[in-house]
């Protein structure tokens, strides 16, 4: 007797444990949104910004071959991501796998690694934004004049950039917490635009010109010669090429925009294969065709030597193609179009950053007060006003501050904190789930999901071993004590959490969350 009653106690317990039976959100995403969200997550937008950029570090890579590979040996990486969408459709499903297949306080410290590094990546998004729009006027200047050359000088100006970015990101948030059930359409739309002008620039740096660049002020002989005093990081072209792909690990593995948001999305195994496979896939082939096109019409050289000579306005696609399209409207809509690139991803980390906060105070591992679901708008507030303090707090830092420069050192570590306390520890759960039976298995043939997670660890500690074997060049800092403790910190801080709120918890509640663990959320 006395021992039914001790489990009708402990399931009791357990019961109670959980923030709420259900997490109050909107749930109307589909696969396309999935889809778009996980798109504007892997930030592909900006991308060839950073491809073009990092040619003078491997100027005898394959250019369009690793453009081309970058996303093709991550195909393993998105698929384990669908699968774990498709078997955990709950809130930051890869946080909830991790956490009960491994040690829940790893699985806290996952979740706070994907949180606080993509807030730190958000900031610096929204501060490229301003700088995209203000490279966008320059361009226009050099083909108009004024008024677009005092534009482009008012916006160099940091309060501006504070003020402009400030105002950007809060009505995003704003959007996210008082109208969810818009939110996907107002996100299709921006994204829809993003997408024209991407492609419409994409096209249109096939016709780019010498002369253009000329026109613009620039010495198009003296770029093109001065490639030749580039210095190779690697000598070998195979390994060089592997360098031009180490540029894109910093946005394409990036696929689970979609996966934190499993619990709000229709559609069962399909959406999510829409979602974060073909997400992938769509985002690869649009990367590929954009960097093709770039190399179709300026040489190799031209890039190069903008990269040596430190042109950071010719590295970027939208000034090549305005000064080459003195047409006023075309322009206006590729200038203004291209910060549509990054409100798609403000949206996508808004939302991302959000349902992770939210799914470890779901688990009680936060204050519960972070899981809370307004009743009357149905979404996260609380999260997403975390996010928002967080996000214009590191934007100040960046912009009027003298802490600037120690900021860009965190903020060039943000990714290395998600590949090597996110997504590295995500897949060894998978291989420990699936070798050791332990945890909750995925769905389908074992074996072949063992595999896909052994060649995503293979594809991710490549990308780790050149990231910190160069991180100079990568990171733009040096590997010592002081640089891992930045990088290990919020991983570190979530294991602390953990302990501290199960203690606590136990003492002030009288219940152990690692019970919590021992399921999946009822959502």
């Amino acid at each position: 007797m006395f021992s039914i009653k001790r489990v009708m106690a402990s399931k009791k317990v357990q019961k109670s444990l959980f923030a709420r039976e259900s997490s109050g959100l909107v749930r109307e995403i589909n696969w396309l949104t999935a889809m778009f969200i996980s798109m504007g997550f892997i930030a592909f937008y900006v991308l060839p910004i950073s491809y073009l950029s990092g040619l003078f570090i491997s100027p005898n890579g394959l250019i369009v071959i690793g453009a081309l590979l970058s996303w093709i040996v991550l195909l393993p990486h998105a698929y384990l991501w669908t699968k774990i969408s498709e078997t955990y459709q709950r809130t930051a499903a890869d946080y909830v796998f991790a956490s009960r297949v491994l040690h829940p306080a790893i699985g806290v410290g996952v979740g706070l690694v994907f949180g606080i590094s993509q807030m730190i990546f958000d900031a610096a998004i929204v501060y490229d934004g301003v700088g995209q729009l203000q490279t966008g006027f320059s361009a226009l200047a050099v083909n108009f004049g004024q008024p677009y050359m005092g534009i482009a000088s008012f916006l160099t100006n940091p309060m501006i950039i504070l003020l402009i970015g400030a105002i950007t990101f809060s009505i995003v948030i704003a959007i996210n917490i008082f109208l969810p059930r818009f939110t996907n359409q107002i996100m299709g739309a921006i994204t829809i635009i993003a997408l024209i002008t991407f492609i419409t620039t994409g096209v249109l740096m096939h016709f780019v010109s010498p002369y253009a660049i000329t026109r613009a002020g620039y010495d198009y002989s003296s770029i093109i010669s001065s490639a030749s005093k580039a210095n190779p990081l690697f000598s070998n072209p195979a390994l060089a090429t592997i360098g031009l792909m180490v540029f894109t690990a910093s946005f394409l593995p990036f696929v689970n925009g979609a996966t934190s948001v499993a619990g709000e999305v229709k559609g069962g195994s399909k959406a999510f294969r829409m979602g974060v496979l073909m997400a992938l896939v769509a985002a690869g082939i649009l990367i590929t065709f954009f960097i093709a096109s770039s190399v179709s019409s300026l040489p190799s050289s031209f890039y190069i030597g903008s990269g040596v000579l430190g042109y950071s306005n010719l590295l970027n696609p939208v000034f090549d193609v305005v000064v080459s399209n003195p047409n006023l409207p075309l322009d206006l809509f590729l200038v203004i179009g291209s910060y549509f690139w990054y409100l798609a991803i403000m949206f996508a980390v808004a939302l991302f950053v959000s349902r992770y906060f939210m799914a470890v105070a779901f688990d009680k591992a936060l204050p519960t007060i972070v899981s809370y679901v307004s009743e009357k708008y149905h979404s996260p507030v609380v999260a997403h006003l975390i996010d928002e303090i967080i996000t214009i707090s590191s934007l100040v830092i960046i912009t009027v501050t003298p802490l600037s420069s120690a900021f860009f050192y965190g903020m060039d570590t943000a990714d290395a904190m998600a590949l090597l306390f996110g997504f590295i520890i995500v897949i060894l759960a998978s291989i420990v789930s699936i070798s050791l039976k332990r945890g909750f298995q995925f769905n389908g043939n074992k074996y072949f999901m063992l595999a896909v997670s052994i060649v995503d660890l293979i594809v991710m500690s490549i990308y780790a071993y050149y990231w910190f074997g160069n991180s100079t060049i990568y990171l733009g800092i040096n590997m010592n004590a002081e640089t891992w403790a930045i990088i290990a910190s919020p991983f570190i801080a979530g294991i602390i959490i953990y302990f501290m709120m199960r203690a606590y918890r136990l003492k002030k509640e009288g219940i152990d969350i690692n019970y919590t663990f021992k399921e999946i959320p009822p959502e």
